[in-house]
């Protein structure tokens, strides 16, 4: 009970005891969406007139995606204005047209699914061993719930979070340690992160966690993953 194994390569298996919870990120961790967040965030905020480079999203990889729509938005200073009614109203105009982009594609007729159609098999074996699975993520609360209830997660995980239930998201631990109060885990040493960003695996150092490991089914190459102590193909990989 409480034991975590994960078969890294060029590793013998390695074990992990004393387990009491698993945060997992969504995009590209548990979610195989071929990085269409990312994409619908570059092309929203190019479409609405802002200076942006592709190559500028990478270090927001698993960021609060509002927090990068406010540094593009802040960014591009000769669209502010003195009259904070009118530049809020377009800030949010931002928003909202992101989040209208992101729901037309994740929740029409799309070839978005699971990492690996036996996840919720592989979640429902950790929570036999007594050890907790939730899911955090830097999108909205709303459009966390709806892949949740799209995949049907509700029945094989016990919480989730989004960055927008707490002041900072990744890199900062906030999410983390709100997941370890609501459900009663006192030692951030049996918690371990699974994520496939740089952000992600920071999330988890700086939380404290007994280990944060990288994932290499979304985004992060193992040069972005550099600071995990191990990294996996993808989250199968667990037992």
């Amino acid at each position: 009970m409480n034991t975590i194994f994960l078969n890294v390569s060029n590793y013998n298996t390695i074990i992990f005891k004393n387990v009491k919870m698993l945060v997992f990120d969504m995009a590209g961790t548990t979610i195989n969406e071929k990085g269409l967040v990312y994409d619908t965030l570059y092309k929203t905020i190019k479409n609405f007139g802002l200076q942006i480079s592709k190559e500028e999203m990478h270090k927001w990889h698993g960021s609060n995606k509002y927090e990068v729509l406010d540094y593009f938005f802040y960014k591009n200073k000769p669209m502010r204005n003195e009259n904070c009614e009118i530049e809020n109203a377009v800030r949010d105009q931002l928003f909202s047209n992101f989040n209208n982009n992101l729901n037309d594609i994740y929740f029409t007729p799309s070839d978005i699914g699971l990492i690996d159609d036996k996840l919720p098999e592989l979640f429902e074996n950790i929570r036999r061993k007594d050890i907790k699975i939730a899911l955090n993520t830097g999108y909205s609360k709303d459009i966390q719930e709806n892949l949740i209830r799209k995949f049907n997660l509700n029945d094989c995980i016990d919480d989730y979070i989004s960055s927008q239930d707490v002041s900072f998201g990744r890199p900062y631990p906030y999410m983390i340690h709100k997941l370890m109060e609501r459900n009663n885990i006192m030692n951030v040493k049996s918690v371990l992160k699974f994520g496939d960003s740089r952000n992600d695996v920071l999330e988890g150092i700086n939380a404290g966690c007994l280990s944060s490991v990288g994932v290499l089914s979304g985004v992060g190459t193992n040069k972005d993953l550099k600071d995990a102590r191990y990294v996996l193909n993808n989250i199968m990989e667990i037992e």
